[in-house]
């Protein structure tokens, strides 16, 4: 029955988790809090989307609450991920989120508020074209990316680059961004490794030159076992994500 409405109930209850993120040393450096939920909103039915809004922009208004240096509570019995206090706040949205000018102020007075405790605000968002309906979308996501940039000191980090992203892939070229966030690819660096492959080299090749075109801080994410963290600190990655390191936490 494809004309069948979706009740609200159940449309997206979005849930929020927090990751730690660590240097090279282990050293906590940062933390990642995210938006989760089960449904896209390009996805849904126009009756639905109002509601979906609603909810995400009440989700990361609660986000942003847990980012505030102002919220005073006691962490010491929280995970690694909040816990202890950090240098980097990573706010992890989805691109329809920037359009929302109210939102935007709010990361913007989040982000002089953390810059006031030497604390940086850091938005992770993917931006892959097939993601914006068409060109109008783009050029309204690219405005409001360098909008975002220019009116306060946050920085960008791109979400889920791959060795298989093209550059015709992106919405905007990987100069916009400081940080480059990297799912590290475990099983597929074992088997370049075990059959000869030029995977790895390859690998580390692009992410050296990414380094230097476009001065981004890589982040390895995803890296879930100690061999797998070995593996990838034999990679330029400068920062380490993952269930390893920290499991994610329900907030």
């Amino acid at each position: 029955m494809n004309n069948e409405k979706i009740s609200p109930i159940t449309i997206a209850q979005p849930k929020l988790f927090r990751q730690a993120i660590v240097e090279r040393s282990c050293a906590l450096w940062g933390n990642e809090i995210r938006v989760t939920s089960a449904h896209n909103l390009l996805n849904l039915p126009e009756h639905s989307q109002p509601l979906y809004r609603a909810q995400l922009k009440c989700a990361y208004r609660d986000a942003l609450s847990r980012i505030d240096p102002r919220m005073t509570a006691d962490f010491s019995h929280l995970p690694l991920a909040s816990a202890q206090p950090v240098t980097h706040k990573f706010l992890r949205i989805e691109q329809s989120t920037l359009m929302s000018e109210d939102t935007l102020k709010e990361l913007i007075q989040v982000a002089h508020v953390l810059e006031s405790y030497k604390q940086q605000l850091v938005i992770t968002i993917e931006n892959p074209l097939d993601a914006l309906p068409g060109p109008a979308e783009r050029r309204a996501m690219v405005r409001q990316l360098y909008n975002l940039k220019d009116r306060s000191s946050i920085k960008l980090a791109y979400n889920n680059y791959t060795l298989d992203t093209k550059q015709a892939d992106l919405l905007i070229e990987l100069k916009l961004y400081d940080y480059i966030k990297m799912p590290f690819p475990d099983v597929l660096l074992r088997l370049s490794l075990n059959i000869r492959s030029d995977l790895f080299d390859r690998l580390y090749d692009r992410m050296l030159e990414l380094i230097s075109t476009s001065r981004a801080s890589f982040i390895a994410d995803k890296v879930e076992f100690s061999d797998s963290a070995t593996l990838a600190k034999r990679l330029p990655f400068n920062y380490f994500q993952g269930g390893y390191y920290s499991p994610a936490e329900n907030v």
